[in-house]
């Protein structure tokens, strides 16, 4: 052997390379990525768990309990795994409707009727899933954003600069006043709805808007929500105090849902389903609260 070259170990040097055979065929290999491609479409689907086998007891574990009242549209449902018995198409404007109430840790406090006197607080709250296309009268072109509310630490910030009040005051998403959400049934308006929170890209065509509506008695027909554009007006007897109001979307909430909502009032809301005004109920829980303390 000449020096400074080296030879081969002798079990590879009596196996060259073209004597190994490959173990798949072309074919073999391409029925291979196929299939591999093939799961990697339809696993997602495949893993993906529905509503029921997440948040009700068929999930066999612990799940969190969901205390929304529902309604949405067939699609809806097929898209995000909801039960069927929530579907109806008679909702129009929106791919789902979500109420709700939510109770605060922080109750309201009344040092003014004595020590210790409070009363648990609540928020009514209507979540609505719309079309992005929908023609919502923005203000700004923010994606997302949301009011703060208690027991949510920055509601106890209190601004001292003129300029962070101004912030604390900005309207948010939609100008803040009384009128540029309506909601009411039939020809009867019932009253304009505050903005929480709302996501513009919450999913793919999908925009979310959540409203506070008032704790106050739901009615038990078919109702709806109008988005109202507004322009200046010179006219002193314009309403809304020199503005006039152009309805741009539309929300037809079913009868069917308003009755389930409104027969789930007693249990979600801890009230009677007669209609009573929120200064008996605040009363009468007022009265519960401060014998509860003596």
């Amino acid at each position: 052997m000449e020096q400074g070259r080296m030879s081969k170990p002798r079990d590879v040097a009596h196996f060259p390379l073209y004597a190994f055979k490959p173990v798949f065929t072309v074919s073999a290999m391409k029925r291979l990525l196929f299939m591999c491609a093939l799961l990697t479409c339809v696993s997602p689907c495949a893993w993906a768990a529905t509503y029921e086998e997440t948040f009700t007891a068929k999930a066999h574990k612990a799940y969190n309990e969901d205390i929304n009242v529902w309604v949405y549209t067939s699609a809806f449902a097929k898209r995000f795994g909801m039960p069927k018995q929530w579907t109806d198409n008679r909702l129009k404007g929106a791919y789902a409707v979500a109420c709700r109430v939510e109770r605060s840790s922080a109750r309201l406090m009344f040092p003014h009727k004595g020590a210790n006197v409070s009363m648990a607080q609540r928020d009514c709250i209507l979540d609505a899933y719309v079309p992005s296309d929908a023609n919502i009268p923005w203000i700004g072109r923010q994606i997302a954003d949301q009011w703060w509310y208690t027991p949510e630490s920055p509601t106890y910030l209190v601004p001292q600069t003129p300029e962070d009040q101004t912030w604390h005051q900005r309207a948010v998403g939609l100008p803040y006043w009384g009128g540029v959400v309506q909601f009411g049934t039939g020809d009867e308006h019932l009253g304009g709805f505050p903005i929480r929170e709302y996501d513009k890209q919450l999913y793919p065509q999908v925009m979310y808007i959540s409203f506070s509506f008032g704790c106050t008695t739901p009615p038990k027909t078919a109702s709806w929500i109008e988005f109202h554009d507004y322009t200046p007006c010179k006219s002193p007897k314009a309403m809304w105090h020199f503005r006039t109001l152009r309805a741009t979307h539309r929300i037809e909430i079913p009868g069917s849902f308003m009755k389930r909502l409104y027969n789930n009032w007693y249990e979600r809301s801890r009230r009677p389903s007669r209609a009573a005004s929120v200064e008996e109920y605040s009363s009468r829980e007022l009265r519960r609260s401060s014998h509860s303390v003596r």
